[in-house]
Order: C-alpha cells, then sequence, then structure tokens
C-alpha cells in the first residue's frame, strides 16, 4: 500500500468512527475518573469565601431560574452552594421563577437529601420536629440536641441534619417573579405564606429570624436566562441584596459588566464554573469528594482533546499527501 492511498484513506475516513470516538470518550469518564485539573477563578473564589463567611445566623436564597435544557450547567451551581450553606448551617430559602423550575428545585433539594448521595443530609422534614419547636427551642445546636436526646441518630454517610423549616425552605414558584421579588423586599411570608409543602412559612424559625430580605445575606440566581437581572434590578439595587449568579457558558461573557461595576459579587459560568466550586468543596473537607460538575469537565476535556488530535492527523494527512499542491495545480496556479 503507497504513502499517498494512506494518507487518503486518513483523509476519507468513515465519519461513523468519528462518531463513536466521541460517544465512548464521552461515556468512560464516568466510570473511570480522569481528574484533570481544574483551576479556580476569582469570580469563583469570591462566591465561596463570602458563603463560607456566613454562619447559623445568617441566610441565603438560591433561586431556580433555570429549565430543564440548561440542568446540565445550572443545576451543579445550585446543589454546590446548597451543600456548602449546610456544611455551614446557613438557612437556604429556594424559590423558583417559573413552574418548570421549580420541578428543578425539587430534583436539586432531593438529590442534596437523598441516601444514594454521596455525602447526603439527612432530612427532617417539618412535621416530625413541630414538638421540639412546641418547647421554643429554635437555636439549631440546641434543636439537633433535643432532636438526638429522643433517640434519632445520624444514618452512615450522612454528613449532618437538614431540618426543614430550619435549615431550608422550598418557597417554590409564585407568579410574576419579578413583583414577588419586591414584595419579599418587605416580607417573604407575604409572598409565600405556605411552602410547596403547604407548611406554613410564619411558623419557620427561619423566617422568623429572616423575615424579608432585607435580613438576607445573599442570593444567587441560577439562570438560563435573562432573570437573574431581575434579581439586580429589584433586590440589589433596591435594598443592597448581595446577589450572585450562576449562569450558562453562553451567557457568562454577557454578565461581565455587572461584575466589574459591583453590583454582583461573582459569578459561576457554564459547568466550568460549578466544577470550580466543587473543587473548593472538596479541597476544604466540606464535600467528601467533587461531583456531577467536575466530572462532566472530564467529558467535555475528553472529548476536545479527541476532536483536536483529529484535526491534527487531518491536517498531517492533508499535507504529508501533497493534497495542498494537487489543490493549488487544480486552481491553475
Amino acid at each position: 500500500m503507497s504513502a499517498v492511498s494512506i494518507w487518503e484513506r486518513m483523509l476519507n475516513i468513515d465519519r461513523r468512527w468519528i462518531f463513536l470516538g466521541i460517544g465512548i470518550v464521552s461515556v468512560v469518564p464516568f466510570f473511570l475518573r480522569f481528574g484533570l485539573p481544574v483551576v479556580t477563578t476569582d469570580e469563583v473564589e469570591s462566591i465561596y469565601n463570602y458563603v463560607d463567611s456566613l454562619g447559623s445566623e445568617d441566610a441565603i436564597f438560591v433561586s431556580f431560574d433555570f429549565a430543564p435544557g440548561t440542568q446540565a450547567e445550572n443545576m451543579p451551581m445550585a446543589v454546590a452552594v446548597i451543600r456548602h450553606a449546610f456544611h455551614n448551617h446557613v438557612p437556604v430559602f429556594m424559590t423558583a421563577s417559573f413552574p418548570i423550575h421549580q420541578t428543578m428545585m425539587i430534583s436539586a433539594i432531593d438529590y442534596v437529601l437523598n441516601p444514594q448521595t454521596e455525602g447526603f443530609y439527612q432530612n427532617v422534614p417539618f412535621g416530625e420536629w413541630e414538638r421540639i419547636r412546641e418547647k421554643g427551642i429554635t437555636d439549631r445546636d440546641e434543636i439537633v440536641a433535643a432532636w438526638e436526646a429522643e433517640g434519632n441518630e445520624l444514618p452512615d454517610g450522612a454528613l449532618g441534619w437538614a431540618f426543614e423549616g430550619r435549615d431550608y425552605a422550598l418557597l417554590g414558584f409564585a407568579p410574576v417573579f419579578n413583583l414577588v421579588i419586591l414584595g419579599m423586599t418587605n416580607s417573604i411570608e407575604t409572598q409565600y405564606p405556605q411552602d410547596i409543602n403547604g407548611n406554613p412559612t410564619g411558623e419557620m424559625p427561619m423566617l422568623h429570624e429572616h423575615k424579608s430580605l432585607r435580613e438576607v445575606d445573599m442570593v444567587l440566581t441560577c439562570s438560563g436566562s435573562g432573570v437573574c437581572v431581575w434579581w439586580v434590578t429589584f433586590a440589589r439595587e433596591k435594598i443592597g441584596l448581595p446577589v450572585a449568579f450562576g449562569v450558562t457558558a453562553v451567557m457568562a461573557t454577557d454578565y461581565y459588566p455587572y461584575i466589574q461595576t459591583g453590583q454582583v459579587l461573582g459569578q459561576m459560568g457554564g459547568l466550568r464554573g460549578a466544577a470550580e466550586y466543587e473543587v473548593m468543596l472538596e479541597e476544604n473537607g466540606i464535600t467528601p469528594s467533587t461531583d456531577k460538575a467536575f466530572t462532566g469537565m472530564d467529558v467535555q476535556s475528553a472529548a476536545h482533546i479527541l476532536i483536536i488530535l483529529f484535526i491534527i492527523i487531518g491536517n498531517i494527512a492533508y499535507f504529508a499527501g501533497g493534497f495542498h499542491k494537487k489543490r493549488l495545480l487544480k486552481g491553475g496556479r
């Protein structure tokens, strides 16, 4: 077989082999961890450091402003910050800007509280610890002490307790969300008298301590659309609430001006931003390992490397086989 025919075969390779190669490198990282390095950036570090500075006397909002189409990028951002907040015992309010976004909120909290998740938090539904609230106990350490005194123990693999109404509240969706944000600057309870499970928010200790957005310390809006700007417009500019963005990769460059002007304290851009946050959680012992975003970056990196290799091989075949000269001759040059 001549050298030219080898180059010809390389240039005319059946595209199905290329598709197969991409398919293989996209699946393998889910079973064989590559662990390609992810270097953190200032935009993500600023969010992590801010959340890490908060404690049980503070509170944050995580707003689910994305649909299933951008779930792969936005969901790991929300999950990472929720897990960080739970570790520091920071109460987390969760909202959704549209009905379908509420399903994303439910998926996120189910994942964090799922015993099948490595490093999960053991859920305690609002109704199950009512007798402790009836005793007037609202301090988190005292709640845990009273709960465990009743004979409750953390299951193996759990990183801690998650008391509904004290550690988190699933406020969910309410219509005309921009006005809901505006209304919450005066009262959260008036906008959400009940959570998505029908629990009265007015009886939740975390709402006793944080009655409005003025008493909340940060909001992370995980967005696949322009909804994140509503938080800047109706919360940041009105009452000075610190806002962090978690946006898709294609949206990230649009929002850098908000960081430069100081209107946004930080931003997670795409899967890479979520992976950076996961790396910091693992490095600081907050989670036992990185999560889906970091694995997704392995998939992306492997696919990109393979594509680059195909491009290099194609160019080598094109020039080594002399096809560039034939093209010039064919063009009469």
